[in-house]
């Protein structure tokens, strides 16, 4: 039961009026409270479980400047691209039951979908588009604007002659919201539904998740927490995301606290949506250059992986446009968490993530040196020499990008050392990096591989971590 709780903290005087179960008070969720006053924040809402089990919901803060309605762990909130992982659950639920295949062509499945392949040999799977990996740019500016929703095939109509792969399929990792309006089209054909309807019964219904919705309502609006710019102060009107299946869920704290529990309880007490199996396979790239060489960090079917601190954590981000949302997990303390704040402030947002990221790993044991590699793989200096030389980034985001210059970086060698150098126009920072195989190489440190040299079929030298990816141009 959510009601107005007055925490008092003598060292400050400070009251802070949260909307937060009494009995859930804790040293993390006292620290959020401080946050949200600290930042100015308006609205700020929490989901934390451990195992199986609910650790916290809650809301603070009010609706809006306009509105003094208490935010609460039921109030609904945009998270962004945190729906893309929802959409990766939808896939692997079609897997589970026999209906879809990750790696088989997407033409297969939707012959008519308006996608030019200029790589006919390599088709695009469901694989590479849940990972970012199909070699599709992101929306146009007109796109990511369009002021109402959208059928998913009126959407890729919308601009069919856009519809091309700019690089061969399953080489780099580059982010497109254009991968998940595929992905949800090929689900509305292979179950022969509206997308929108499909997936609030087999995947909200199916979780508890009952505040939760995909679709546009003029009800659902009204009783959102107000978005604002940066500034705090500026409305923003309620993005109608072209693709649902990108960015388009509306929730709450305790609806994602269900969806949490996906990550870190036994496999029994899970609500049997898909399979551990299932959830293993989300978290781990498979189709890129680096990851077919053995990257085991970046970007998997809707969930990011990367170290904090020497410790994995996986989740993923949202921008609901007027509002910033996060979750993340940890596989070794069993905890996870979702916060989502009211406003486009990514510092801001930091703010809560940072503190958020140490509970998630404050029970684990401190990162010692004996966990790094005991013996990394000894490269001739012949094979060094071929790494040696100048890289240039390969692979834009946006279309508008597409005349800028390109980011430039260098591997250099001092004997049998290398080191991955980027220069700016005064000065040049140069890391060590060792090889932990003859293709894997990780920073001097650093208890992983985090980034690859991969050659293309045709011969093409890229250096690549989870994230980026840049191409041999040429020698010193």
């Amino acid at each position: 039961m959510a009601g107005n709780t007055i925490i008092i903290y003598s060292a400050t005087c400070l009251l802070i009026f949260a909307n937060a179960v009494a009995a859930q008070a804790t040293p993390i969720t006292q620290q959020l409270a401080r946050i949200q006053q600290q930042t100015g924040i308006g609205a700020v809402a929490y989901a934390l479980v451990e195992d199986s089990k609910i650790v916290a919901t809650g809301g603070i803060g009010s609706y809006g400047e306009d509105n003094e309605r208490p935010v609460t762990e039921n109030s609904l909130f945009r998270i962004g691209s945190i729906t893309k992982t929802f959409t990766s659950l939808a896939v692997m639920r079609l897997l589970e039951q026999g209906k879809i295949q990750l790696d088989v062509p997407i033409k297969s499945l939707a012959p008519d979908l308006p996608l030019h392949n200029p790589w006919p040999a390599i088709p695009v799977t469901l694989a590479m588009l849940l990972e970012h990996t199909a070699g599709l740019q992101d929306l146009t500016r007109e796109e990511f604007d369009y002021p109402q929703p959208l059928s998913l095939q009126a959407a890729l109509d919308l601009e069919s002659e856009t519809r091309k792969l700019q690089w061969p399929p399953g080489y780099h990792f580059v982010y497109s919201n254009l991968g998940a309006g595929y992905v949800g089209r090929v689900i509305e054909i292979v179950t022969g539904e509206d997308y929108d309807d499909w997936f609030e019964r087999e995947i909200l219904d199916t979780l508890g998740m009952q505040d939760s919705q995909l679709h546009w309502s003029k009800e659902l609006e009204q009783n959102l927490v107000t978005g604002y710019d940066a500034d705090l102060k500026t409305k923003i009107p309620y993005w109608h995301t072209l693709f649902r299946p990108f960015g388009g869920l509306n929730t709450s704290a305790n609806d994602m606290a269900k969806f949490l529990l996906l990550f870190t309880a036994a496999p029994d007490a899970k609500k049997g949506i898909v399979s551990a199996l299932s959830i293993n396979r989300m978290e781990t790239p498979s189709t890129s250059l680096a990851a077919k060489a053995g990257l085991k960090t970046g970007y998997g079917l809707g969930i990011r992986n990367s170290y904090y601190d020497g410790h994995k954590l996986y989740g993923h981000g949202g921008d609901g446009d007027g509002y910033l949302a996060k979750f993340a997990y940890s596989k070794d303390s069993q905890r996870a968490y979702f916060v989502v704040i009211n406003a486009f402030r990514h510092d801001l947002l930091e703010d809560f993530t940072v503190a958020l990221d140490n509970w998630l790993i404050e029970q684990l044991p401190a990162n010692e040196e004996t966990s790094l590699p005991t013996v990394d793989k000894p490269l001739y200096a012949k094979q060094l020499l071929t790494l040696v030389g100048e890289y240039r980034e390969v692979a834009q985001r946006f279309p508008f990008q597409n005349k800028a210059p390109a980011d430039i970086l260098h591997i250099n060698n001092t004997g049998n050392d290398l080191f991955r150098c980027i220069s700016t126009t005064t000065t040049e920072k140069c890391i060590k990096i060792l090889p932990v195989t003859e293709s894997l190489f990780r920073i001097e440190g650093e208890t992983h591989g985090s980034m690859a040299f991969v050659k293309a079929s045709n011969g093409d030298l890229y250096l690549q971590t989870g994230f980026s990816s840049y191409q041999k141009t040429g020698t010193h």
